[in-house]
């Protein structure tokens, strides 16, 4: 009964620096423990540490703080309870700087990390044989379709055992994705991930949608799924002429709306900075909380000169006493400890949640703005769009509202997924590229027929 600091001399971090919610700060996590006892083996930041439960002396098992690469440990085996004392474990290396991603070899004999799998892509150790010496992995990239390869423990000869997606060198798919450095709202460095449209000639400006949500640049080596649901398909937006653009999003606590703005226009100018983003061409698209941050971006910058805002919440002290219906758990808790970092109830600061909710700003509002939402979400209310669409349209905005009926917080029915992907598509293409209004934005359609 017995409590001892084990971290607390190590010049290390454990604690989870991108946090920044109001409530406990978390540890990095544990990668699990010696069969005999005798060693845990935690994460911090970086790398891969013992500890020695009898001496309670520490040893690093990886050198990932000198480069900036992230080691954890690959499970594959869900029946496994621990590891032995010579036992060579598979692990991933992210590099947090580049995004580039490895698979190595840890020796726990040796304390030795050797290299397998390499390269600028991504690299996922996705199963192991029960009862044999056979790994399948998957090797992406932005244009390279995820397919599978097969390998002994060696890695030393994969084979490519899938071609699942081959149709994809008919398309314009995009040129490669680069990674764009520019501040937070408190002069953190973060990153963002910027896919220019196919056949892009240096100096050319180009309209641009952004889509984001808190951090998007580890997606820097990620193929993007083919489906269509509540986001953007970024290969439909690149091949016809459109850059995307996925920024890392930091709150303040208490200050969500703003501190995420003043994130957004800096990520933002550094595109129209470097002569990429046309000024007068760039749209906004979130979806729940990224849909309540681009619902209150425009109450703050005429930036945007068109958003996409999916199933927001638009007034949080109407949202604080609501209850998650998918869950049943009250709303309450997401804005003192949760995702909308409020900090504080309601009754201890009102001032907050007005100052944080769009409903409260909609006559600040200047750019054009569709909002999209199921009539059974059970996440976020979707009178929550009722109302900031109707606060915007009687402070005679421009407002286009979308219900789809019977679909909940994202779209499931395929018919509504392709239906609101082509109505985010000519929405952007008559406020970014000029072209002429699709019939239902000017004439929108009657909610009760006579």
């Amino acid at each position: 009964n017995k409590v001892t600091p084990l971290t607390k001399a190590i010049q290390a971090t454990f604690a989870d620096d991108k946090h920044d919610y109001p409530s406990t700060q978390p540890g990095y996590g544990f990668a699990g423990w010696m069969t005999d006892s005798s060693q845990v083996l935690v994460y911090s930041k970086y790398d891969i540490w013992a500890f020695d439960v009898k001496t309670q002396q520490a040893k690093r098992l990886t050198n990932g703080k000198q480069s900036n690469t992230q080691y954890r440990v690959i499970k594959l085996d869900k029946t496994q309870v621990g590891f032995k004392k010579g036992d060579t474990l598979l692990v991933s290396a992210i590099n947090l700087q580049t995004k580039q991603s490895e698979v190595a070899k840890l020796d726990l004999a040796t304390n030795t990390i050797t290299n397998v799998l390499s390269g600028n892509k991504r690299f996922d150790v996705v199963k192991k044989a029960k009862k044999a010496d056979k790994y399948l992995f998957t090797s992406q990239t932005y244009s390279q379709f995820p397919d599978y390869y097969q390998t002994d423990f060696s890695f030393s000869a994969p084979k490519k055992v899938t071609t699942l997606n081959p149709q994809i060198s008919n398309f314009a798919w995009g040129e490669k994705p680069e990674l764009i450095s520019y501040k937070g709202f408190d002069g953190e460095d973060l990153q963002g991930v910027l896919i220019k449209p196919a056949g892009y000639k240096k100096g050319d400006k180009v309209p641009v949608v952004v889509y984001f949500y808190r951090y998007m640049s580890q997606r820097m080596f990620d193929f993007p799924k083919m489906e269509l649901n509540h986001r953007p398909n970024f290969p439909m937006f690149t091949s016809n002429g459109y850059a995307v653009f996925l920024p890392d999003i930091r709150f303040e606590i208490g200050h969500p709306g703003k501190s995420s703005t003043q994130t957004m226009i800096n990520a933002t100018q550094k595109l129209i900075d470097l002569g990429i983003a046309d000024p007068d061409k760039i749209g906004l698209q979130g979806h729940s909380w990224a849909g309540y941050q681009s619902a209150f971006m425009i109450t703050q910058t005429d930036m945007f000169k068109a958003v996409v805002s999916g199933a927001p919440v638009s007034n949080m002290t109407s949202a604080y006493s609501g209850i998650r219906l998918k869950s049943g758990l009250a709303r309450q808790f997401q804005y003192e400890t949760g995702q909308s970092r409020i900090g504080k109830n309601l009754f201890e600061a009102p001032e907050l949640y007005i100052e944080n909710s769009p409903v409260f700003f909609a006559d600040k509002v200047n750019t054009p703005i569709l909002i999209m939402s199921g009539d059974k979400d059970d996440a976020v209310p979707w009178h929550e769009s009722v109302q900031y669409y109707l606060a915007l349209r009687r402070a005679g905005k421009d407002a286009t509202f979308l219900q789809y009926e019977g679909e909940p917080h994202h779209l499931k029915k395929f018919p509504n997924q392709v239906d609101f992907s082509v109505r985010m598509m000519q929405y952007f293409d008559h406020y970014l590229k000029g072209k002429p209004a699709a019939k239902w934005m000017t004439q929108g359609e009657a909610f009760l027929k006579e």
